[in-house]
């Protein structure tokens, strides 16, 4: 194997450089649940329970704004402790860190389907439940993290709510990219019948004319019908999300999720790759982009430098091809492990030309899919 690391090292350090020069915010480790429950706790986000899910869905209600959903009136059963808080209290995360209790963490990826709100029509909610539902079923407590209920909405009444949405928004990448954390993406938009059959439906929204939450018509929203693919907020979580050691902890669901053609396994794009996409991706607020993709830079060389066993599994042929632009940067790498992956000859060769350059890996395990596709690999 060939010498390719000296050209990844160089831009790792000119990645530190623009870090150093655009953060002065506090640094948590990506590796420790200790970090990782420690911001959560900085930034005041609240994290939801799996039942409190169920609930809304059972009573028919959308999901809630932060504001509204730590009210001591918001509750739900819990297998494990009965009647309890719906947001999960930073007290318990921090016995969770410290391994005196057991749950499963989720972020949640999703499109915001409206301005007023991300999931008027509950189609979100659904899909949410049809899978943390498996879990929770098995008696294992699941807590979840989503944006609209976790962080602070509009309209922010108090300096300590502004200050823990800055906080929040300056380390996002941390319930996406820790490794005690889970991403269920959501790719798929509410289907349109079910939208149309539901415009006259109310959903509970802040108002700025009277400062109040109050009931709207569906139709009196304004919608945002841009795939989840193109936004550009997105497309970051998706790559924060495939730093991740173990592509299996990356996970689409909802429509389109379902069999072996959409396992959604993910491979995280090389800074420069992402910049491209970034210049075309839609954003609410275009000041986004470049932040954007200082923190995907940033996060990518912190993983990926200090990665010494990948697990990546399902990945189609277009992931092998962004393996192939990635892997000189995993300069740590010992052990590589490819499971039920597909390809072709083109992106076999890629692979193989990359891998071949690369000067640590010492050991190799392929599992390919079964067929001519995945047997291009092996050859």
């Amino acid at each position: 194997m060939g010498c390719c690391a000296s050209a990844a090292e160089a831009k790792h350090a000119e990645a530190k450089k623009r870090e150093d020069k655009h953060s002065n915010d506090k640094v948590y480790e990506l590796d420790k649940p200790e970090a990782l429950a420690q911001f959560l706790q900085d930034a005041d986000i609240r994290l939801v329970r799996a039942e409190y899910f169920l609930k809304l869905l059972q009573e028919k209600r959308p999901l809630k704004r932060r504001q509204e959903a730590e009210v001591p009136s918001e509750t739900c059963s819990s297998l494990n402790h009965g009647v309890c808080s719906a947001l999960v209290p930073h007290e318990e995360v921090q016995e969770w860190a410290q391994g005196r209790q057991h749950a499963l963490i989720v972020s949640i990826s999703h499109a915001w389907e409206t301005r007023e709100h991300p999931d008027p029509c509950r189609f979100q909610l659904q899909q949410i439940w049809n899978a943390v539902g498996l879990y929770a079923a098995a008696n294992r407590a699941v807590w979840v993290f989503y944006d609209y209920m976790s962080l602070f909405q509009f309209k922010r009444q108090t300096e300590a709510q502004n200050e823990s949405f800055r906080r929040s928004m300056n380390a996002m990448h941390m319930l996406y990219a820790h490794d005690s954390t889970h991403t269920f993406r959501i790719e798929s938009l509410t289907p349109q019948d079910v939208w149309n059959t539901m415009l006259d439906e109310s959903v509970p929204v802040y108002r700025e004319e009277t400062s109040a939450v109050e009931p709207r018509p569906l139709r009196c929203l304004t919608p945002n019908s841009n795939p989840y693919l193109q936004r550009g907020w997105c497309m970051a979580e998706i790559e924060w999300s495939s730093t991740r050691s173990d592509s299996s902890m990356h996970q689409r669901i909802g429509p389109g999720s379902e069999g072996a053609e959409h396992p959604g396994g993910r491979v995280p794009m090389a800074p420069d790759l992402f910049r491209e996409q970034m210049h075309q991706a839609v954003f609410t607020h275009r000041s986004d982009v470049e932040s954007v993709i200082r923190l995907q830079e940033k996060i990518f060389f912190q993983k990926v430098t200090v990665c010494k066993e990948l697990t990546l599994s399902w990945l189609v042929p277009d992931q092998l091809s962004a393996l192939a632009a990635a892997i000189p940067h995993y300069t740590g790498l010992k052990r590589l492990r490819l499971l039920h992956f597909k390809c072709n000859n083109t992106e076999a060769d890629k692979f193989g030309e990359a891998l071949a350059r690369h000067t640590t890996v010492a050991e190799l395990e392929f599992l390919p899919d079964d067929g001519p596709t995945g047997c291009a690999m092996v050859k």
